[in-house]
């Protein structure tokens, strides 16, 4: 009686994984799904990704910040045109005298001074400003387009975290479809371990136990099948939200896997260059922070301007003018004493200096750090790979010794199982290492700055459309 209870507990496990693999929710039919390659996932996640698309306004607005201040140094021209109606002495008279229309009666009556009737005047003036000496403005037109080059820097910056992203989502997705193909292999192999295992059982030469003990590995295979393609749909949804789709519904890849050089192949696995958007940024701020503290010391000097005015002034209607009158003139201004807030303020520039250089010199010496970690990292994964396709030759050769000694009775199945563990393993491994290897050698374009310029589509995004 105890055997048909072996039997039942067999049978759960098997019901448990025809349940699980039933009730789960199935994979996308790949042909219903949308596929890319890697240049494709790339272009449409440079045109999508919403933080690209944030970083691409910040330069835009930064440009505009330059025009803006460029506008400090051109000429100012403004048109007033205003209707005014006063008793008010001194304004009427002036009035009356800005239409020519004072005459040598109004001198012989007093009252046409003290209590002048109302009187309209419309005034139209055209008038111009133009800086001439302006420190402040130039420095400040300076520092505007230096920040403008530096959001662009900044935009380049973020474009490559794209493709980083995209990068790593595209090589989920493809060691993601290897585990499901690496368990359905183990799965095969399982169930033909089930079927010899049986067959022997049948002829009255194997043991119940090994059968059972088969079917146990089989439900846990079914299982492991049934973890690998609920990770390839989420590697396709994380693919798809790396290229900034709505919804981020799932995107499967097309093409092999994306390539990238061997750092030791071009000479610089140790001393290779770094040439990073976000290091050539933090230097343009360093040096906008030296002019940021001459733009406080240049509050020191005055400024100089040129102004002129063309003014018509007209009693009865702004269409009838009664007289055109004009002037220009130069003004300085020099603020002498302001409480000591320029000395407050320059001191404050100066520290800001200080605390942009500290900056600067902390992010090279990270960057640093990165391409020596990223080289090393290159080392590991190659040597990894080496040994991973190494220990699955090993662990091909021991299952089918093992199998050959079980069908010829001189091998336990226990020890074909364990065997097929670390077959299993070893795939999975010899996967998961090839990952590591294309995926360290971009973490080290990613790290020197040179990821973007060898990912990108041809012409697109490049270092020269950042300005």
């Amino acid at each position: 009686m105890a055997r048909p209870a072996r039997y039942l507990s067999v049978s759960a496990l098997s019901g448990a994984a025809f349940l699980l693999t039933s009730v789960f929710p199935l994979l996308p039919s790949v042909s219903a799904m949308e596929s890319v390659d890697f240049s494709q996932a790339v272009a449409r996640a440079l045109s999508n990704n919403a933080f690209v698309q944030a970083a691409g306004e910040e330069a835009i607005a930064a440009r505009k910040d330059a025009d803006a201040a460029r506008g400090y140094l051109l000429p100012s021209v403004r048109f007033d045109e205003k209707f005014v109606r006063t008793t008010v002495p001194a304004e009427a008279f002036g009035f009356k005298m800005n239409q020519e229309k004072l005459l040598a009666s109004d001198f012989a009556d007093v009252s046409n001074f003290n209590s002048p009737p109302p009187r309209n005047d419309f005034i139209a003036t055209l008038s111009l400003e133009q800086p001439l000496f302006a420190p402040k403005a130039y420095i400040g037109y300076g520092m505007a387009k230096v920040e403008a080059d530096a959001k662009g820097q900044d935009l380049y910056r973020r474009k490559e975290d794209a493709v980083y992203r995209v990068l790593t989502a595209v090589l989920d997705v493809v060691t993601a479809r290897q585990f499901v193909d690496v368990a359905g292999q183990g799965l095969s192999d399982a169930r033909e371990h089930l079927r010899i295992a049986e067959s022997l059982e049948a002829a009255g030469m194997g043991l119940s136990s090994d059968a059972l003990r088969v079917k146990v590995a089989v439900a846990s295979a079914e299982s492991a099948k049934v973890t690998a393609e609920n990770r390839l749909e989420i590697a396709r949804r994380r693919l798809a939200l790396a290229m900034g789709e709505p919804g981020a519904r799932p995107v499967d890849v097309t093409g092999p896997p994306p390539e990238f050089p061997d750092p030791g192949m071009t000479g610089d696995r140790e001393t290779g260059t770094i040439d990073r958007a976000d290091l050539r940024a933090s230097s343009l701020r360093v040096a906008n922070a030296v002019r940021y503290v001459r733009l406080r010391q240049a509050g020191y000097l005055p400024e100089v301007g040129l102004s002129a005015a063309y003014q018509v002034d007209a009693e009865d209607s702004p269409f009838s003018p009664d007289n055109r009158s004009w002037k220009v003139g130069v003004g300085l201004t020099w603020n002498i004493f302001d409480g000591m807030r320029r000395e407050a303020e320059l001191g404050k520039a100066v520290a800001e200096r200080r605390r942009a250089q500290a900056f600067d010199r902390g992010m090279r010496d990270q960057a640093a750090f990165e391409a020596a970690q990223a080289d090393l990292g290159v080392k590991e994964a190659t040597l990894r790979g080496e040994i991973a396709r190494a220990a699955l030759a090993s662990a091909e050769e021991g299952v089918r010794l093992l199998k050959s000694r079980y069908e010829n009775h001189l091998g336990r199945m226990v020890d074909l199982l364990d065997a097929q563990t670390a077959l299993d393993g070893a795939r999975a491994s010899r996967i998961r290492a090839e990952n590591d290897v294309r995926l360290s050698r971009a973490q080290r374009l990613y790290a020197s700055g040179g990821l973007l310029s060898f990912a990108a589509p041809s012409g697109e995004n490049g270092k020269e459309n950042i300005r």
